[in-house]
């Protein structure tokens, strides 16, 4: 198979966030990251007298946690305050994004009802010239893959 040359690059990925799955918050120019982890699919395993292999089946699918890494910003509707409130008062959430921009007809990845599971308290050193990051860090049941109307 020839080497593709349609690679694509994260750096106009559009990510967005909503406590309602309906009304969306763009806060890619907070985001630096999206991560997703998990979600492996449980799988049962038996031998029998007779054969040198196993009975392999497979099983569910475990949850998904997705981190999207912003920029730490005291601004009441920046996504750091916002998503504080909502871990804080253990509300669900939902993530989407969009690796190419989130143009028509492109892919929209959208989780599934989430829970924030971590604080978006920041932290860092003295000595670093670094901006303040902070992760959200979402469990999800799936995320569905669509395209951008």
């Amino acid at each position: 198979m020839a080497q593709t040359t349609a690679g694509i690059g994260f750096g106009d990925c559009k990510v967005e966030g909503s406590p309602d799955n309906s009304n969306w918050t763009d806060f890619s120019g907070f985001a630096t990251s999206v991560a997703v982890d998990g979600g492996e699919r449980a799988t049962g395993v038996k031998y029998t007298f007779d054969g040198d292999t196993a009975i392999l089946r497979s099983a569910k699918r475990g949850p998904l946690t997705v981190t999207v890494s912003v920029a730490y910003t005291e601004g009441a509707a920046g996504p750091t305050e916002v998503i504080r409130a909502i871990y804080e008062a253990g509300s669900d959430y939902y993530l989407r994004w969009s690796p190419k921009g989130g143009d028509s007809a492109e892919f929209l990845y959208t989780t599934d009802t989430g829970v924030i599971k971590n604080p978006l308290y920041p932290g860092g050193e003295g000595e670093s010239g670094e901006p303040v990051m902070v992760d959200i860090v979402l469990e999800t049941p799936k995320v569905t893959k669509s395209a951008v109307a």
